[in-house]
């Protein structure tokens, strides 16, 4: 009998990873996707979906996946989003017959990853480094960044506290822009490691149709902990950012790095986590490698790191539902960078409406 994989917010990039990082290895498989929109090509990709409210509606939310994960009987759910990881976190205490099919540790630390200024004050807590972080909005902030200039200078970013996929930020290059944004709730401020200080656009001609900061590089760590809570395994790469998405990614082994995300590792596994960790880091030539955020999740160049030997999802797979769920191949050698493209894929009008109407959908395959 076939294997019953729940993949929420299956239309995101991370659901698209994920998929990808299966292709062709389905067979022992049956996939089921959850998603807000029907519109959406993932959807089509997966065995079945089922359409649900958006993420933002909780209690909904919440009970809408509570009753497909009755019905359907998944061996594993895997979030999709930042949101979902949470969310699946409640719900594994909300069903407890259920808690070792949801990929995700303690709702504790998927609160903590799911803020920037709770990882920073989790980092704190084990002295660990981590990117100096300011939360807008609150009474002492002004002071506080202010000792934050003094020390890093500008410029800084500002990111919503609860965001991801790089929506939403805002590089502070001057005073008179810094005011603003400490006033406004929500943010966390960090300095802007690996930028040159005289960081400016050029508006003499109007503002730029596009626009990237010249330094795209990121620095970034992919870890296995099992469903034992023991880290089995952990992926340095770097990679190339534009608009908040990969689309270059390279191997790293640098010792430091795997040293500085297997402390962070340690610590999750302190506090509950278990599943996959991601880390982003910047390197500063002062202050050397700081963690900027972290997820628990598989993200947006899973399936890059796939092409680069590193099966985090069959292998989480293999350990969470069992052996031989994954068809044996050789993994990709002798590749240290890979490049990512578009592609495209066609969505049938009968099937977009056969969601919408019914609220889920299944392949006649």
């Amino acid at each position: 009998m076939k294997k019953k994989l729940l993949i929420t917010s299956i239309g995101s990039l991370v659901g698209q990873n994920i998929l990808d990082s299966l292709q062709n290895r389905r067979n022992n498989l049956r996939i089921i996707g959850t998603n807000s929109m029907a519109e959406v090509a993932n959807n089509f990709r997966c065995d079945s979906s089922y359409l649900v409210t958006q993420a933002e509606n909780v209690d909904k939310y919440i009970e809408q996946l509570r009753k497909i994960v009755e019905k359907e009987q998944p061996d594993l759910v895997i979030p999709g989003r930042d949101d979902d990881v949470v969310i699946l976190a409640q719900l594994s205490k909300k069903m407890p017959e259920f808690q070792d099919q949801f990929l995700v540790g303690s709702e504790h630390f998927a609160r903590v990853l799911d803020d920037k200024v709770k990882s920073y004050q989790f980092a704190l807590r084990y002295r660990i480094p981590f990117a100096p972080t300011i939360e807008s909005g609150i009474p002492d902030a002004e002071n506080s960044v202010r000792k934050l200039v003094a020390e890093y200078g500008y410029p800084l970013i500002a990111k919503p506290s609860k965001g991801n996929g790089s929506r939403g930020m805002w590089i502070v290059v001057r005073e008179s822009q810094l005011e603003k944004i400490i006033k406004e709730p929500g943010f966390a401020i960090q300095p802007l490691f690996g930028q040159p200080k005289d960081l400016e656009i050029d508006l003499s001609f109007g503002l730029p149709f596009f626009w990237e900061i010249p330094e795209t590089r990121l620095f970034a760590a992919q870890v296995i902990i099992n469903k034992k809570s023991e880290i089995i395994s952990i992926f340095g790469f770097i990679s190339k950012m534009v608009g908040g998405k990969c689309e270059r990614m390279d191997k790293c082994d640098d010792p430091k790095l795997i040293e500085v995300v297997r402390r962070f590792a340690e610590a999750a596994v302190k506090e509950g986590w278990r599943g996959p960790f991601n880390i982003q880091l910047k390197k500063d030539p002062t202050h050397g490698f700081q963690v900027i955020e972290m997820n628990g999740r598989f993200s947006g160049g899973t399936s890059a790191r796939y092409h680069l030997g590193f099966d985090e999802v069959g292998r989480t797979l293999e350990d969470w539902i069992g052996k031989g769920v994954i068809p044996e191949r050789p993994l990709p050698q002798g590749i240290n960078v890979v490049t990512k493209i578009l592609s495209d894929f066609e969505i049938k009008q009968s099937n977009v409406d056969a969601l919408n109407n019914e609220k889920s959908w299944t392949s006649l395959k």
